[in-house]
């Protein structure tokens, strides 16, 4: 069975607890400490795939948290 609600993905880097998010101006990748202002993937699959093509940029591969 399906739910209405969207689910909500995130990056984050593990060892600095920073999240993953688009500058509005510049629109380059930059982090931030603030869940709610970080990135968001409605699809597991789109944020795994996001988080590998970042590690490979940024020699680092953020984790991807289900948000609730």
């Amino acid at each position: 069975m399906r739910s209405s609600l969207l689910e909500r993905y995130v990056l984050r880097f593990a060892n600095t607890g920073h999240y993953l998010r688009i500058n509005d101006e510049s629109q380059e990748i930059e982090r931030s400490s603030s869940a709610e202002s970080a990135w968001e993937f409605h699809s597991h699959e789109g944020a795994v795939t996001h988080a590998l093509w970042i590690g490979e940029v940024f020699g680092q591969t953020p984790d991807v948290v289900k948000m609730v």
